[in-house]
């Protein structure tokens, strides 16, 4: 909470309106509390994802998670072809 208290302060300070909805608390949390160098870690680790010795499930719940976290929407086709990319054809 004290995070939260200072928050406010500062807001007040900077004579900055009261946080009043979620997406500026969410956008407030994610500055507080997520590294600035995620989003770009994320990116990279989307774009060298294999398939390897995963399952195909398993593969398509690791792109789906990654592209969740990074926020990622993009056309259908392109995210196929992202997956058929990294597919482990000798499977």
């Amino acid at each position: 909470m004290y995070w939260w208290t200072s928050l406010e302060k500062e807001r007040r300070i900077n004579h900055e309106p009261p946080i009043q909805y979620w997406n500026e608390l969410c956008s407030s949390l994610r500055m507080r509390h997520i590294p600035p160098y995620y989003d770009r870690e994320l990116m990279d680790k989307l774009q060298r994802l294999k398939q390897g010795s995963s399952s195909v499930e398993e593969y398509r719940q690791s792109m789906e998670l990654l592209m969740m976290r990074a926020g990622i929407r993009e056309e259908e086709r392109t995210t196929i072809s992202r997956f058929q990319s990294g597919l482990n054809l000798k499977l």
